[in-house]
């Protein structure tokens, strides 16, 4: 009986941000054509990288040591993440909005979590795309590599792509948490939150090794799909910062989140205490 009531009362405590995603998806399904012409534009965004990275991997043969299928498996770790984020952390590249225009006011006026409204409130079905297209990427790369999946394997791999959106969503908030000391944040969000697919792309190890030890210990972006490649498709960690590395995007990530969660609760307070 007590376990039944837990569960009602974990409902009641969710069912406000649902139906804030429901109205968030049916808002974006009122102009359909709008949303399939951005579907279409996400898969060319995608394959003109793919593109890039061929064209590269024709010319060279390799990148870094990495062969086009374990390319083509890093690709695929980084799109997994990425679309998980573009669902779930949508609202934060557009909070400075919510701080201009007033709507935080009436969020805090709600007895529940900010973030988890303007999260609830933002919530973007597009990421589907980028889930799909990286199902495909990991399908392919499986194929050239011949990956045996195991389920200790299959555990990482799940472990990691979780521990790569938390660091990917960390990153949002943070960014966005800027926005209640500045109200604008998009300079700093052009350089920090789409550069960041860009070192991605490729092979952290083809950069100069203060670049590598900024991306590991600084901006941890590294543990996304750099590192826990190592493990997923058997390459030598001995060459690496240091071997265990391989094995932490997990943790990282939930490093980065709460770190992150810190830095809302600190902005917001701020926020609060200035009467805006």
């Amino acid at each position: 009986m007590s376990a039944e009531v837990t569960q009602i009362g974990r409902w009641q405590r969710l069912s406000p941000y649902i139906q804030l995603m429901k109205s968030s998806i049916q808002s974006r399904m009122e102009y359909r054509g709008t949303f399939i012409a951005f579907l279409l534009t996400i898969a060319g965004f995608y394959l003109a990288q793919i593109a890039v990275i061929g064209l590269m991997l024709g010319r060279f043969g390799t990148i870094g040591g990495w062969s086009p299928g374990e390319m083509a498996f890093l690709y695929s770790l980084l799109i997994l993440s990425t679309g998980c984020v573009s669902a779930i952390f949508s609202g934060m590249l557009d909070f400075s909005e919510f701080i201009r225009e007033g709507t935080f006011d009436r969020l805090l006026l709600r007895p529940l979590s900010t973030l988890g409204q303007v999260l609830a409130m933002r919530f973007d079905m597009t990421g589907l795309m980028h889930l799909l297209l990286g199902i495909a990427a990991l399908a392919f790369a499986t194929a050239l590599l011949d990956i045996e999946w195991t389920a200790v394997r299959v555990a990482f791999l799940i472990l990691s792509v979780a521990g790569g959106v938390l660091i990917l969503g960390g990153v949002r908030i943070i960014v966005a948490s800027i926005c209640f000391f500045t109200v604008r944040n998009e300079s700093l969000q052009h350089l920090i939150v789409f550069s960041t697919r860009e070192f991605l792309m490729y092979p952290v190890s083809i950069y100069i090794r203060p670049v590598q030890i900024f991306l590991t210990f600084l901006f941890p972006i590294a543990f996304v799909n750099f590192y826990p490649a190592h493990v997923l498709l058997n390459r030598d960690a001995n060459t690496l910062i240091a071997p265990a590395l391989a094995y932490l995007a997990f943790p990282v990530g939930l490093l980065v989140f709460i770190a992150s969660l810190y830095f809302w609760r600190v902005g917001q307070r701020h926020y609060s205490s200035t009467g805006s």
